[in-house]
């Protein structure tokens, strides 16, 4: 048998396989929801439109989730912008300690970022009962609900205006904002006139992200809503836990339409507004000093205050961390540190189970994006046409529509034997969640490693095959040590994202492989009394291996940014 005719059908076998795992895990849930929502008793049906129309619950958590995305966006947008001029901007003293500061909710995302803001701000945190030992009749449990939810949006969700706004910011050309107050214009005239119109692009991006976010919130409002208090995702976890799938099922279709209606409409605004900074010789931005007396003392006020709320909770949680469990529980601050929490966390099998369960299904996950997306990254970049054009859209599907309602579908289609997986049941099994960590993680991972492509010489290609050698040693021997560096990072970030992954983990996770996220959302509730200890140096374990990741994957960032 020819190389040739060996290469045909290595490829052909790995485009089956990719086929499959899209129709299985990424269409055919999608499909699933579809279906769950307008078929009833094989025939269509609006029942389940009717269902929700007559549950106060469910409308007030709809109306819940968009009141959450506009107030979101509001509060993100002052502060995220607030902290560019802080950091770019203006010339405040310690600007290089509070560009740090602001980037701690990089450091814990999702659940441990929850969990941290919940431990100094809930009834029980220690912020908390300062205040009220200070202020009697203040209210303990402020933080519950829609306002402690909004917080937590506000102070995690600025991370989009450090990724996208303040690297645009940079870009601006300095004579252009000189020229502006040559012409008269004061500081914060040449900022908001000349400087933000440049930097509209990138805060766009950052709005649909925020926006997006906002919506698909799903550890905020579960840990801090309470009782009373649901957004969209948070109430499909609810129907789903009392079985009312079709429910749940319409919630994410709803939610994955607006996602969609809104991702479009934000397209459709950034392409009419484009603004841009020209110079043939760009100046470098410099930092301008805030000659008023007053509002320079304020203006710095302000910039520590807001660092004190970012770094308060990282602080807190290293400190209590090596602390016992009585000053945990009952004392507002440490009086000794000990290392007792993490000897226990590391010798016992029982408390590193759910990190030694995520980190097992975040590396399968891993693997299975990188062998996916590294295939059909390959295949659309070295064949673009119809075929490998309708691969990299569906590929991208997992970015446009919400968690949820891939999950739900997930559930709906392999709650019961599956033609799909020769007739298994997945649901309640080990495999379906790394299945599907691997399923939310592809869109970003074929962002990279296609763009990663673009940077190969084709010459050491052309001269590989003029050498005899077929597509598939070419792809060893030469495409896949070019990109392998690239496809190391991809991998470390997306291990590090999904380690406290917790929508999806919430949704699809059996008790045969508990995930850190499920551990993280409500230790309280545990019999072993010392959970919430455990839980302080889970979260410590996680700030230093994203703190190690970001480090090393530096320069992929700022490709895919």
């Amino acid at each position: 048998m020819s190389k040739k005719m060996i290469s045909r059908i290595v490829y052909i076998f790995m485009f089956m396989i990719i086929g499959w795992f899209i129709l299985s895990f990424i269409i055919t849930p999608v499909i699933s929801v579809i279906r769950e929502v307008f078929i009833v008793d094989g025939n269509f049906s609006f029942n389940t439109f009717e269902k929700l129309v007559n549950s106060n619950r469910i409308k007030g958590a709809l109306s819940n989730t968009f009141k959450m995305a506009i107030c979101t966006v509001l509060t993100v947008s002052l502060v995220g912008i607030f902290q560019i001029m802080l950091t770019e901007y203006f010339d405040i003293k310690g600007s290089r300690f509070l560009e740090l500061a602001y980037f701690t909710p990089l450091l814990y995302g999702g659940i441990s970022l929850v969990r941290g803001y919940k431990f100094v701000y809930s009834s029980e945190g220690f912020i908390t009962k300062l205040l009220v030992s200070w202020f009697p009749n203040m209210n303990p449990n402020w933080f519950m609900g829609f306002a402690g939810v909004l917080f937590v949006h506000t102070f995690s969700m600025t991370t989009y205006h450090i990724l996208f706004v303040k690297t645009a910011f940079k870009r601006i050309d300095y004579s252009t904002i000189e020229a502006s107050r040559n012409l008269g214009a004061n500081n914060l005239k040449a900022f908001f006139k000349v400087a933000l119109p440049v930097i509209k692009p990138s805060i766009f991006s950052a709005t649909i992200l925020v926006t997006l976010s906002a919506l698909n919130s799903f550890a905020a409002p579960a840990m801090l809503g309470g009782k009373n208090f649901y957004m969209i995702n948070s109430m499909i976890q609810n129907l789903n836990s009392i079985n009312s799938k079709d429910l749940a099922a319409l919630l994410s279709f709803v939610l994955a339409l607006v996602c969609i209606l809104l991702f479009l409409y934000m397209r459709w605004l950034e392409k009419r507004n484009s603004y841009i900074s020209v110079s043939k010789v760009p100046t470098k931005i410099v930092k301008t000093k805030i000659r008023n007396p007053f509002l320079n003392i304020l203006t710095h006020l302000a910039a520590y205050l807001l660092a004190f709320v970012y770094l308060l909770p990282v602080v807190a949680i290293v400190l209590f961390s090596l602390t016992d469990i009585q000053t945990i529980t009952y004392q507002t601050f440490p009086k000794a540190l000990t290392l007792e929490n993490y000897i226990r966390v590391f010798s016992q099998s029982i408390t590193m189970k759910p990190f030694l369960n995520s980190v097992a299904l975040s590396l399968l996950a891993v693997v299975i994006v990188l062998a996916l997306c590294i295939t059909s990254a390959v295949a659309i970049h070295k064949k673009p046409g119809k075929a490998t054009g309708f691969l990299e859209m569906t590929l991208l599907i997992p970015w446009i529509l919400p968690s949820t309602l891939l999950a739900v579908g997930m559930i709906i289609n392999y709650s019961t034997p599956s033609a799909f997986v020769l007739g298994r049941v997945l649901l309640g099994g080990f495999w379906l969640l790394p299945i599907a960590y691997a399923v939310i993680s592809i869109p970003s991972a074929m962002r990279l490693i296609r763009a990663s492509l673009y940077n190969i010489n084709t010459a050491h290609e052309e001269a590989a095959r003029s050498l005899g050698a077929g597509p598939v040693y070419t792809f060893i021997r030469v495409v896949f040590p070019a990109i392998l560096p690239t496809a190391a990072s991809v991998g470390a970030i997306t291990f590090n994202s999904l380690l406290s992954e917790y929508t999806i983990s919430a949704l699809l996770y059996s008790i045969k492989n508990v995930p850190l996220g499920i551990m993280l959302r409500n230790p309280e509730s545990s019999a072993d009394t010392y959970t919430a200890a455990n839980t302080l140096v889970y979260i410590v374990i996680l700030m230093i291996i994203s703190g190690i990741t970001l480090a090393l994957t530096k320069n992929s960032r700022k490709n895919q940014y």
